[in-house]
Parts: structure tokens; sequence; C-alpha cells
């Protein structure tokens, strides 16, 4: 999809034993992906809210859809809008360096997600 987030009308509808989500055809044009997927994964992030993603490929990596889905469109906006980017200010980047001094992390250890 390019040109940053949209918002698409979409409505419930049943088809036989099952509930389903009709969604308006010009999100299938913005994100063609979705048009020929053979197999779409909804999780369910919070109150209202679902996060929907084309599974047909297998994915990278098992994590949390919500950051995955937070790092796809930081992905994008980088590709899309490039000017964008600004380098650190030194006070930042020294800062940074000394929230992280002593810190030793490994490739296999897992974030603490509680």
């Amino acid at each position: 999809m390019t040109g940053g987030s949209r918002r698409f009308s979409a409505a419930r509808a049943s088809a036989g034993n099952s509930e389903g989500i009709r969604i308006e055809k010009a999100f299938f044009k913005a994100a063609p992906e979705f048009d020929t997927a053979s197999t779409v994964t909804v999780d369910l992030i919070g109150p209202g809210k679902a996060l929907i993603s084309v599974t047909s490929a297998p994915e990278k990596t098992e994590g949390d859809p919500v950051i995955s889905a937070w790092l796809s469109f930081v992905e994008r906006d980088i590709q899309e809008n490039p000017g964008r980017l600004m380098p650190l200010a030194e006070g930042e980047l020294t800062a940074l360096e000394q929230l992280v001094n002593g810190v030793v992390v490994g490739d296999s250890e897992e974030i603490p997600t509680t």
C-alpha cells in the first residue's frame, strides 16, 4: 500500500454458518497482496481493534503482531519518505549510550513481556 495509512469501510456479513466482514473494493486495489492471498489471519489486539495480515507466505519470525505491523509501517514510511530521516543530535546519541552502558544482550535472549 502506498501513501500512508487509509481507512476503508467494512460491514458484517453472514455466509452459511459463518460470519464474515466485507471490505470495500478500494481496499483490495490499495493492498493487492490481500486480493491474491490464499490465507489471511486476524489477530485481536485490543478491545475493538484487530490486525489483518496476509499469511500465504511464511512469516520470517514469530512475534508480536502489533510490533510487526509497526515495523512494517516504519519501513514503508522510510521507503516512501526518505527526506523525513534525520540523524540523531549529539546529545541524543550520548544519552542513548549512557542508557545502554554495561547492558549485555545475546542474540538468543528473549525480551520479557511481563
